[in-house]
């Protein structure tokens, strides 16, 4: 079987502030692999965001604090990797598109300046110009050379630059001539139309719709093994996001990356997802193939959040809702984190929290396409109203 691109192991994330210590990723653990597609859906507030940062260890440490737990990415230990190292996974590695591009995209940077940097960064590791990350359990090497000649030479040495480091240089000089096309093959990916026009215009000068590609160029770019995007339509309109959604699908093979796509929608995952994991309070409740999930939940959150999800005419009633509240973060219940709101809630809900398990007890309980519900009564969920 292939190995996977990330695999989270028994992940624990708390913020620590002046109202306490928030428990927002609680045993969180999930595998992708290569050329998948995986969503993330849940309440907000139940943990997708911190968890989706996490992975690249985008988090900020103090107030954020990762407890336990694994983020393995290509054979290494994320949560192992020191601070100064974790620019080489990201970009090449780990690419982000989040969710709201006129906050990430920098104004005073024209289109083409942002992709062609992205470009410029791969670009450079690929030659061997900067480090890069590897993956797997070998160590880099961060010492420095050694000094090759005497103040004396180095005072008298031509100041033009030979080998590696004049080509770098003349690389960043002819930037704009050589990197140009690169930028507009990448645009066009993107089903930009007028990319020539486009890639000299500033992000304040384009419409939502546009920006969000733009993001989704800048991380193709890059060409990483694994693409995280947090919510990236829910800023757009309807029929944008049909566009991104269509076009994600599409790159999947392109740029053989894995996706971890983060939502609320239950639409958008059920469009675009191979499998999905259902977050709720900070822990993931059920995990499994889309259509099974969909057409099966063995959750009781998951079939209440199904069924609170708008499908007919208002004549039809009301929308269904999931009686009580979230709950406080900092003081989580006792046990499974649903119980309080659970129509399916026993005493022996109130001690261990349930294992993320199989549904069928016949089921390997490792592997890809094995629906999981961490519910001591996953059984009786398909009897709910």
């Amino acid at each position: 079987m292939t190995d996977p691109v990330l695999d989270i192991q028994h992940l624990e994330i708390t913020y620590t502030v002046g109202a306490g210590t928030f428990y927002a990723v609680s045993d969180v653990s999930l595998k992708i692999y290569p050329r998948q597609v995986v969503g993330i859906v849940g309440e907000t507030g139940c943990g997708k965001s911190t968890l989706a940062q996490a992975i690249p260890r985008l988090l900020p440490e103090p107030p954020a604090s990762i407890g336990s737990g694994k983020i393995v990415f290509r054979g290494t230990d994320l949560v192992q990797v020191p601070k100064r190292k974790l620019p080489m996974v990201r970009g090449t590695g780990i690419a982000m598109i989040f969710q709201e591009p006129l906050n990430s995209l920098n104004p005073a940077y024209r289109v083409f300046d942002q992709i062609a940097e992205s470009i410029r960064i791969r670009h450079y590791r690929e030659m061997g110009w900067v480090k890069s990350f590897q993956g797997g359990e070998v160590p880099f090497d961060y010492s420095k050379p050694a000094l090759t000649t005497s103040v004396g030479g180095a005072l008298t040495r031509s100041i033009v630059p030979d080998g590696a480091i004049e080509e770098a240089v003349r690389d960043r000089l002819r930037t704009r001539s050589e990197y140009r096309e690169e930028v507009l093959r990448y645009l066009r990916l993107v089903r930009i139309n007028d990319p020539e026009t486009i890639l000299n215009l500033y992000p304040h000068e384009l419409s939502g719709g546009m920006r969000q590609r733009i993001m989704i160029a800048m991380a193709l770019s890059e060409k990483p093994s694994l693409l995280i995007a947090d919510e990236p339509t829910s800023a757009l309109d309807v029929t944008i996001q049909a566009q991104v959604l269509t076009l994600m699908k599409e790159l999947i093979d392109e740029v053989d990356a894995a996706i971890l796509f983060i939502s609320h929608d239950l639409g958008v995952i059920a469009e675009t997802a191979d499998e999905i994991g259902v977050m709720y309070a900070g822990r993931l409740v059920e995990y499994g193939p889309v259509a099974e999930v969909f057409r099966s939940p063995r959750h009781p959150y998951t079939k209440a959040l199904l069924r609170a999800a708008p499908s007919r005419y208002k004549s039809d009633g009301p929308l269904s809702t999931i009686p009580g509240s979230v709950p406080n973060l900092s003081r989580p219940p006792p046990g499974c984190r649903f119980h309080p709101r659970c129509g399916l809630a026993r005493p022996v809900c109130r001690g261990e929290p349930p294992p993320l398990a199989p549904v069928d007890g016949a089921a390997e309980t490792e592997g890809r396409g094995v629906h999981r519900s961490a519910c001591y009564f996953a059984e009786e969920v398909p009897g709910l109203p």
